[in-house]
This record gives C-alpha cells, sequence and structure tokens, in this order.
C-alpha cells in the first residue's frame, strides 16, 4: 500500500504471497460447506479488515486519513480487478473458440 507506507513490495513477492491466498480460498471452496461466494464474501471481508490494519499502523491521523486511505486502497483494488477481469474475459473467449 503504498499511499500509506514506505515499504515497496516487488511483483514477484506480491504474486507469490497472494498465490498463497488464493491456494487457500481455492481449498476452502472446494470444501462442500462454502461455496466459491462465501469463500469470495470471506476473503473480501479479510482483506478489508487487514487493510484497515495495515491503514492503522501507518497512519498518524487515521481520522483525518480515511478518505484519502480510502480513495487510494479503492483505486488500487479497482486497478487489480480490472486487470484480472480482463485475464478472465481472455481466457473464456479462447475457451469458447477452441
Amino acid at each position: 500500500m503504498s499511499h500509506t507506507t514506505s515499504d515497496t513490495i516487488d511483483i514477484d513477492t506480491l504474486y507469490t504471497l497472494a498465490d498463497k491466498f488464493i491456494d487457500l480460498a481455492n481449498e476452502l471452496s472446494q470444501h462442500e460447506t462454502y461455496s466459491p461466494n462465501t469463500v469470495g464474501t470471506a476473503f473480501r471481508y479479510a482483506a478489508t479488515r487487514f487493510s484497515a490494519f495495515e491503514a492503522s499502523m501507518a497512519a498518524t491521523d487515521l481520522a483525518r486519513d480515511k478518505e484519502r486511505i480510502k480513495t487510494a486502497l479503492l483505486k488500487d483494488y479497482d486497478h487489480m480487478l480490472e486487470e484480472n477481469l480482463q485475464v478472465y474475459i481472455r481466457h473464456q473467449q479462447s475457451q469458447r473458440n477452441s
């Protein structure tokens, strides 16, 4: 979250860590008790809780910076979601054309 901390993360580390969360989500969604929708909702909730924690650790005045932080997080999420939706759109299109 470059907007609230001086830490930077390289893309390989980002993908490695993301894959660990995705692996857990995939494992949970294969359990007959949890649908992919339930796992996805829990995953997003967990991401928001951790993002709030991350922001609280980085901001000296969270109440003052809350809107700026939310805007930056939502921008990041929108960018990442758009990128991943495009991947799945291409995948679906290639499956139809096979």
